[in-house]
């Protein structure tokens, strides 16, 4: 299933090169490269791994393990691809990037951290910036969640900061 409308390819080449499809297509129509391990799935469908957009990563705080199931189980259903909006601790940070490394098996994981709370008592610009930098630096993130982050003032703060540091924002 190539995810090309409704197009499904009956009997296909797919090339994949570091964890990424290269190519698809007809069988024969496709160069595949020399010496690739070549894997017969005949009578077999395959589809695109799904996202999660909105996956909170279940795990016990604190207490990091070995080899989480909700990673294997994500895999299991076909979810190659995780976004958690909003962390309950920062562990999950840890694991992403133990799973980018290879010392875990599961999904990729994207994560806000944790959220930005009217704890944060942003009262400018200056310090939106300064709040929304120390989180994308620290977590290393590409998104935020601003959570009850204060009035439409301090949102609209957050926004503006959000825009220029190039982050995604998301709200509740």
């Amino acid at each position: 299933i190539t995810m090309r409308g409704d197009e499904v390819i009956e009997d296909a080449d797919i090339v994949i090169r570091d964890n990424r499809i290269v190519a698809v297509g007809r069988r024969g129509t496709v160069e595949v490269p020399q010496g690739a391990q070549v894997i017969d799935m005949t009578g077999k469908t395959i589809i695109p791994g799904f996202v999660d957009t909105h996956s909170h990563f279940r795990h016990s705080p604190d207490i990091h393990t070995v080899q989480p199931w909700a990673l294997l189980a994500n895999l299991a259903y076909g979810v190659t691809t995780t976004r958690d909006p909003q962390t309950g601790s920062t562990d999950v940070l840890t694991y992403a990037d133990r799973v980018t490394t290879g010392d875990l098996v599961g999904p990729r994981i994207y994560s806000t951290g944790p959220g930005v709370f009217s704890g944060e008592h942003i009262r400018s610009l200056d310090q939106a910036r300064n709040v929304l930098k120390r989180y994308s630096e620290y977590y290393d993130t590409k998104t935020i969640k601003m959570y009850g982050a204060g009035n439409r003032q301090v949102r609209q703060w957050i926004m503006m900061a959000a825009r220029e540091l190039r982050l995604m924002p998301t709200t509740e």
